[in-house]
C-alpha cells in the first residue's frame, strides 16, 4: 500500500535578484536543494516549536534569478507537487518535443522566448532543480536540432572565433570537424 506524501503546510519566501518576494509552498521549495539545504536540513534534529516556524520567517534570497524567471519557476514547483513530470529520457529516441514530454503544461511551460527559456536553465541550474532543469534543456535541444553551426553560434550568443581560433579548434578538435 501506498503511503502519501506528508504535506507540509509551511510557507518559504524567496527573494529574486532585483529584490521581490514571493512566497512558495514548502513542499514545492522543497523540489529545489538549493531551498532544502537553507530551509529544512534542521527538520530532522530535535525541532523546537521556533524551529517549526523558520520557513515561515526566513526569507532565502535567489541572486542569480531575475522576478520573471523565478516566477515561472514557482510556477513549474507547484504544478510539479500537484502532478509530476513524467521522467525525460535522455535520448532522442522520439521523432519529437512533443513524444518526449507528453504533459501539456510542461510541454507549454518552456514555449517561451528564447531569454526567458536560457534564464530558467540558469535558474534550475543554480537552484538544483532536476526535472526543471532536464525539461527546459530539452527545450534547448529541440531548438537547436537540426540547426547549422552559425545558426547555433547565434541562438547561443557565440562570438565568431578569429581565423587562428578556428585553425586550432580544427587541430585540436578534428573529430568535430569530421563530418
Amino acid at each position: 500500500m501506498a503511503s502519501e506524501e506528508q504535506t507540509d503546510d509551511r510557507i518559504v519566501k524567496l527573494r529574486s535578484g532585483d529584490g521581490e518576494v514571493f512566497e512558495l509552498n514548502a513542499n514545492a521549495a522543497k523540489l529545489s536543494k538549493l531551498i532544502a539545504e537553507a530551509v529544512f536540513d534542521d527538520d530532522d534534529d530535535d525541532a523546537d516549536e521556533d524551529d517549526e516556524d523558520d520557513a515561515d520567517n526566513e526569507i532565502v534570497d535567489i541572486p542569480k534569478v531575475k522576478s520573471e524567471c523565478l516566477r515561472k519557476v514557482i510556477e513549474f514547483c507547484e504544478q510539479y507537487v500537484k502532478e509530476p513530470l513524467n521522467p525525460i529520457t535522455h535520448t532522442m529516441e522520439a521523432d519529437s518535443f512533443d513524444e518526449i514530454v507528453t504533459q501539456e503544461f510542461y510541454r507549454d511551460f518552456v514555449t517561451v522566448e528564447q531569454p526567458l527559456l536560457f534564464q530558467l536553465v540558469q535558474a534550475a541550474n543554480f537552484m538544483n532543480i532536476q526535472p526543471l532543469l532536464d525539461l527546459a534543456c530539452l527545450q534547448v535541444a529541440n531548438i537547436l536540432m537540426g540547426k547549422s553551426a552559425e545558426d547555433i553560434r547565434s541562438i547561443l550568443n557565440i562570438p565568431k572565433m578569429t581565423p587562428e581560433e578556428e585553425e586550432k579548434a580544427r587541430r585540436e578538435h578534428r573529430w568535430i570537424f569530421e563530418a
